[in-house]
C-alpha cells in the first residue's frame, strides 16, 4: 500500500498527470456486508493497482447507428484493446450509447455525439447504481 508520503508514488503520478486529468480521474469502491467488491476500473484505479481479482465487463460503450456497431463489435472482436484497429475504432465521429446490460442495468436513455462523454456517463452510471445496489 502507499503511504501519503511515498515518493516513489508522487513520481508516478506526476508522471502520469496527464492521464488522471482525464475524464476518469476516481475511484469507487463498493464492499458488500460479505466482503465483495465492486469497482469501475478506470485509468485511475487501474494504476492504483488495488486488486489481482478478475475483472468482468460491466457495460461497453457502442455506436448508436446499427451498421457501425455491428463493424464495431466484429472488429473488436478480431482485435485486442491495445491495437491500432481498436484506437480507430474509438475516435468514429458517431453517435454512442452506453449499455449496461451486462450488470443488469440496462441502456442509458441518452446518446451522447463524443465517446469521452459516453465514457464519463458509463462511469457514474456504474458508480451510482452499484451504490444504490448496496442501499
Amino acid at each position: 500500500m502507499y503511504k501519503r508520503d511515498d515518493k516513489a508514488f508522487k513520481a508516478k503520478l506526476a508522471a502520469r498527470a496527464d492521464v488522471l486529468r482525464d475524464s476518469q480521474n476516481g475511484a469507487t469502491l463498493v464492499i458488500d456486508e460479505f466482503g465483495d467488491c465492486k469497482m469501475v476500473l478506470t485509468t485511475v484505479a487501474k494504476m492504483l493497482n488495488l486488486t489481482d481479482s478478475p475483472s468482468y465487463r460491466a457495460s461497453h460503450v457502442i455506436p448508436v447507428n446499427l451498421v457501425l456497431r455491428l463493424a464495431f463489435n466484429v472488429m473488436r472482436a478480431l482485435v485486442s484493446d491495445d491495437s491500432r484497429v481498436a484506437a480507430w475504432s474509438r475516435t468514429w465521429g458517431c453517435m454512442w450509447k452506453v449499455d449496461m446490460s451486462p450488470v443488469g442495468a440496462g441502456i442509458l436513455p441518452v446518446y451522447f455525439s463524443n465517446r469521452l462523454a459516453a465514457i464519463d456517463a458509463e462511469v457514474e452510471a456504474l458508480n451510482n447504481y452499484f451504490i444504490g445496489e448496496q442501499s
